[in-house]
């Protein structure tokens, strides 16, 4: 876990998880979440969890902003917020860790945030230390 310094990047992806968190589609759960990202190049992106009555077709909220990210142009994350309204911080769950892992490098931030600001922060080397990566493939 690296110390945190909220820089305006960091006030600027708690605001827009912040923001994404109250579209959230969540009427099974009631239980919404934010993601946001910084790309490599500077831009931001957003998204929230969407539920869906048969529950393995379900968003997360972290895929969500992945597929903004990519539809935005940009394919590397420099940073990702993660924001819910939870006693216990919300971590990406194990598929998003992997999605994370694909456009990121071992140095990428997670950032772990609850509604009064970012609570903690991880590289996803940290959070997934054995992802699987594309030079596995050519084994």
């Amino acid at each position: 876990m690296q110390e945190m310094n909220n820089s305006s990047s960091e006030k600027k992806l708690f605001e827009l998880a912040q923001s994404a968190r109250q579209n959230a589609y969540a009427p099974y759960s009631h239980f919404a979440i934010g993601a946001a990202i910084e790309s490599e190049n500077g831009n931001f992106y957003f998204g929230c969890n969407v539920e869906n009555l048969s529950y393995p077709v379900g968003t997360c909220a972290e895929a969500g902003a992945i597929a903004s990210m990519i539809a935005g142009g940009d394919k590397k994350i420099r940073k990702i917020l993660v924001i819910a309204d939870s006693k216990e911080l919300i971590a990406p769950c194990g598929a998003c860790l992997q999605r994370i892992k694909e456009f990121a490098d071992d140095s990428t931030l997670i950032l772990l945030a609850n509604m009064q600001g970012i609570q903690k922060q991880f590289t996803i080397a940290e959070l997934l230390p054995f992802g699987f990566v594309s030079s596995e493939l050519k084994k």
